[in-house]
């Protein structure tokens, strides 16, 4: 797992890479009630499996894979540094 944080030591961005997926509840700490409500009502309309794809302006995560190999990422838009580039980051 990687983390991206501000000078100040604010995270505010965490990619994955691995054999497992993280324990999103950790990783997301307060945001995963907004992540959870979101694939929920996915699933409720018939999404099953990965990709997962969250967008919002509070939150925005990226997960898919498969056994022994997953990857993602997720961060939060306001907590974004000015003058840093979200995807130049998570490349």
């Amino acid at each position: 797992m990687q983390e991206y944080a501000t000078p100040a030591g604010l995270v505010f961005a965490v990619s994955w890479r691995g054999p497992v997926l993280p324990d999103l509840s950790l990783l997301l700490g307060e945001f995963f009630s907004g992540y959870k409500l979101e694939t929920d009502q996915a699933r409720a309309l018939g999404k099953r499996g990965p990709p997962v794809n969250v967008i919002s302006n509070k939150l925005v995560v990226r997960s898919g894979g498969r056994m022994r190999s997953f990857s993602g990422y997720a961060y939060v838009p306001e907590l974004i540094p000015a003058g840093v580039n979200i995807n130049d980051v998570l490349q």
